[in-house]
């Protein structure tokens, strides 16, 4: 037993640190949300772990009509029974502050992880419904493809 556990120890110990150093895919989009009769717009970006493929993390930003930035933010996502539901909070640039919550509106069967959800966002967008106090409203996610590591092109 002890000889087969210093025969394995050094694969073992390669096959984690090569994992440890297998980067994260960089998700990330665009999207566009409702409160009532206005509508929204942004940028979204995702970090995903393999170690944790039920919750992710990332950031956000509202742009106005010139595409500047008025506010950015963070957002969580957790899967819960059979949808995905998250958290988000952000900060104008005057400092206001604001938070909600979110859900995506079904989950796809092929969606075993938060990361198919967010990667068939290159394909098909996915949509869902956010809440912030009294208000409230529609959103929906377009993936943008990853860019390539070989000559840096999308």
């Amino acid at each position: 037993m002890t000889f087969l556990f210093r025969l394995l120890l050094p694969v073992l110990l390669c096959v984690s640190a090569a994992l440890a150093q297998t980067p994260a895919p960089q998700l990330r989009g665009s999207w566009t949300a409702t409160a009532g009769a206005r509508t929204f717009r942004g940028s979204w970006g995702a970090e995903t772990s393999a170690r944790t493929p039920d919750y992710a993390q990332g950031y956000w930003t509202l742009v106005n009509d010139s595409g500047e930035r008025v506010m950015q933010g963070t957002w969580s996502a957790r899967k819960a029974a059979s949808r995905w539901h998250g958290n988000w909070a952000a900060q104008t640039a005057r400092g206001a502050s604001f938070a909600g919550t979110w859900d995506a509106d079904s989950m796809d069967p092929q969606d075993k992880t938060f990361v198919d959800m967010l990667t068939r966002t290159i394909e098909k967008q996915v949509s869902g419904s956010w809440q912030s106090g009294r208000y409230g409203g529609k959103w929906w996610l377009k993936g943008s493809k990853p860019k390539d590591p070989k000559n840096g092109a999308r």
